[in-house]
């Protein structure tokens, strides 16, 4: 089969094409025959080194990627999050085949495009898992940054489904559809939100100062590791870390089949233009996610 390997940590030419075996079977695991993969910053970030320190048992070549749609073998159209720094990166996405343990993976529902359902695992459970973390009632006011991104876009749509009042945070020229996933207000990116005005922030964008508009004694979510301010106030900081669920996936792949939860791909390329995609993902302004199909 072909994969798509870091020979080296360094620049997206780093990545190659190469032909490996398919999987052996293993206890616990099933084959997944890839449809579709998204590229994440996570990807880059790996790919670039800055997890190899975290992460010293594992050395390139290695296969890159966490979300993707396939097909099992009995031909049941599946999505998936492979927890990729828990599982040691022995499992990426990046590849015609790969083994999943089925506690991974949700079945897609019919009509449902599997680029589109490769996007919904790794931000979608992101989002479940900092909303549950943030744990505001109905009715609570929660800022949401980066909601022109993946995070971002499905935080407002689950917390405005969840009954909360949001504000977010969009990119320029994006504030018109962010509005539409849900938003009370918009605020363009770089505006200043009022201190101590939300019961809680999600910070998709890790943008530096987002706790000064949390209230006294609030809640703050942060989405990457190192973006996590001091507390302060009584303002409770945790960061999510995402980990798989067949049963939460299945719930977001059922609201995107039902129309109630909108994602976007920018562009589908061949896995063998990983490099590339790459570089589109490096370069920035993408509305929606880069989805390579083997």
């Amino acid at each position: 089969m072909r994969a798509v390997e870091v020979s080296q940590y360094g620049d997206a030419g780093r990545l190659r094409v190469a032909e490996r075996p398919e999987p052996a079977p293993a206890a616990g695991r099933v084959p997944v025959r890839v449809t579709a993969a998204v590229v994440n910053p996570v990807d880059l970030w790996t790919r670039a080194g800055v997890f190899a320190a975290a992460m010293p048992g594992l050395t390139p070549p290695f296969v890159l990627g966490w979300d993707f749609a396939g097909t099992t073998a009995d031909g049941t159209a599946v999505a998936g999050l492979v927890p990729w720094v828990a599982d040691g990166g022995r499992t990426g996405t990046y590849a015609e085949v790969l083994l999943a343990d089925p506690a991974w993976l949700a079945p897609i529902p019919a009509g449902v495009d599997p680029a589109d359902a490769a996007t919904v695992a790794l931000n979608g459970l992101t989002v479940q898992q900092a909303l549950e973390l943030l744990a505001l009632p109905a009715g609570a006011r929660l800022l949401v940054t980066g909601a022109s991104g993946g995070v971002g876009g499905f935080a407002v749509q689950l917390a405005a489904a969840a009954g909360l009042d949001v504000t977010a945070v969009a990119s320029t020229g994006d504030e018109a559809f962010v509005a539409g996933l849900g938003a009370k207000e918009v605020l363009r990116r770089g505006a200043e939100p009022p201190a101590g005005a939300f019961d809680g922030v999600l910070n998709a964008a890790a943008t530096e100062g987002a706790i000064a508009a949390v209230r006294d004694g609030g809640a703050f979510v942060a989405v990457t590791d190192g973006s996590e301010p001091e507390a302060e106030r009584g303002v409770r900081v945790t960061t999510v870390h995402v980990t798989p669920s067949s049963a939460g996936l299945a719930a977001l792949l059922g609201e995107l089949a039902a129309g109630r939860l909108v994602t976007r791909v920018a562009e589908r390329r061949p896995l063998a233009e990983a490099a590339a995609a790459h570089r589109l993902v490096e370069a920035g302004g993408l509305r929606g996610k880069v989805v390579l199909m083997p």
